[in-house]
């Protein structure tokens, strides 16, 4: 059985969700959906014919410095255009939990983040948070958001 993806019609991207305590989120600075620079957390395309856990992994050490077990999902998204047509697929890997902060501070441009300042994070990254808050089961997410047949 292949564990690697060696070609995809659609994009693949990973998000990395590293918490520490109730109260911290490892984040990186980058762009914020199309929007202006801000903190996001670690994340990247997956190259074809490589391995999401070991390109997750490499990323985000070399990001934070932080060398964490990925293995583990949190949440997903399909995303598509305007008219329905798959154009991408986003998961938010479980990057663990940290009792406290580490006494090693992140590479820069990273930094352990309170969540009291995460205003309007993307639906995808609260689904994660939520899930690692609550030990709940994957959600089946499309565009960042559960489709209409969840609730039925």
């Amino acid at each position: 059985m292949h564990t690697t993806i060696l070609s995809s019609s659609v994009p693949i991207r990973f998000h990395i969700l590293a918490t520490v305590g109730v109260s911290h989120v490892l984040m990186v600075r980058g762009e914020r959906e199309g929007r202006d620079e801000g903190w996001v957390l670690p994340h990247g395309p997956l190259p074809q014919g490589r391995c999401m856990i070991l390109t997750a992994r490499e990323l985000l050490a070399s990001t934070t410095g932080l060398d964490r077990a990925l293995s583990q999902v949190l949440a997903f998204s399909l995303d598509t255009d305007d008219s329905g047509e798959l154009n991408g697929i986003s998961y938010v890997l479980d990057g663990g939990h940290l009792p406290d902060l580490p006494s090693v501070d992140p590479k820069d441009g990273a930094s352990w983040v309170p969540m009291r300042e995460l205003h309007e994070p993307p639906a995808l990254y609260q689904y994660g948070i939520i899930a690692a808050a609550q030990g709940r089961p994957l959600p089946l997410l499309v565009n960042s958001d559960r489709p209409d047949a969840a609730f039925v």
